[in-house]
């Protein structure tokens, strides 16, 4: 990200020679983005049109609102919704974002958020059996002591007893010692039991606030 990418242009103070990569700000906001794992496309939070969502619109920027004590006292939530691309993701997103711009300052290299692609964790789980990756091992461990993370398309694959092991480990452990959680997905209870099994979906379904969206896929529809 460049500097005239930032993001607090027109609300944050510039020096007199505009804005600079030597910014702290900025160069904590960058740090923690790019150790949450965020794909860098979705680092500018996008901006969605509510349309039939804007019950859950609501409640979600009052979550947002007061993300840093949300995040402390260990909140969970589930976005779901039957259709796609109608902003679960984003949202989840835009809440870790919040997170980071309450806590940044003087964060060091602390790692406070993680966003996790769950179809994607799970095949760099299978494959660092055989092909170890420190990096990838160093996130693992994140996950259990991070502030806050982002479980994506948690319910898009029915999982083998080996995944169904994996993911209870750590969302147990986070549930188990306070951690906030935000998990997305496009099933219902029942549909959560049958893909993650009775014990996982009671772990998230029964610990976590539910926000459903009931638009349709609005992929590109965005307002100023």
């Amino acid at each position: 990200m460049k500097p005239e990418e930032c993001w607090y242009l027109g609300v944050c103070p510039k020096s007199p020679g505009g804005c600079s990569n030597t910014c702290l700000r900025y160069i904590e906001m960058l740090n923690l983005v790019q150790q949450s794992n965020i794909p860098e496309s979705k680092w500018i939070p996008l901006k969605l049109r509510p349309g039939k969502d804007r019950p859950a619109f609501i409640r979600l920027q009052e979550i947002k609102d007061d993300i840093e004590n949300w995040t402390k006292s260990g909140g969970s939530l589930y976005i779901y919704s039957d259709a796609f691309g109608n902003g679960k993701t984003s949202w989840a997103i835009k809440l870790m974002l919040a997170y980071f711009n309450e806590v940044w300052a003087g964060n060091g290299f602390r790692r406070r958020g993680i966003f996790v692609s769950v179809p994607e964790f799970m095949d760099r789980n299978r494959e660092i059996i055989n092909n170890r990756d420190e990096e990838f091992v160093k996130m693992r461990e994140d996950l259990l002591k991070c502030d806050l993370v982002i479980w994506d398309d948690i319910t898009s694959i029915k999982l083998t007893d080996f995944n169904h092991a994996v993911l209870l480990n750590y969302i147990d452990a986070r549930v188990l010692s306070n951690k906030a959680n935000i998990f997305t997905g496009n099933v219902d209870h029942e549909g959560m039991v049958r893909n993650l099994g009775g014990r996982l979906a009671s772990r998230i379904w029964n610990a976590s606030e539910i926000v459903q969206f009931v638009d349709q896929d609005k992929r590109g529809v965005y307002y100023d």
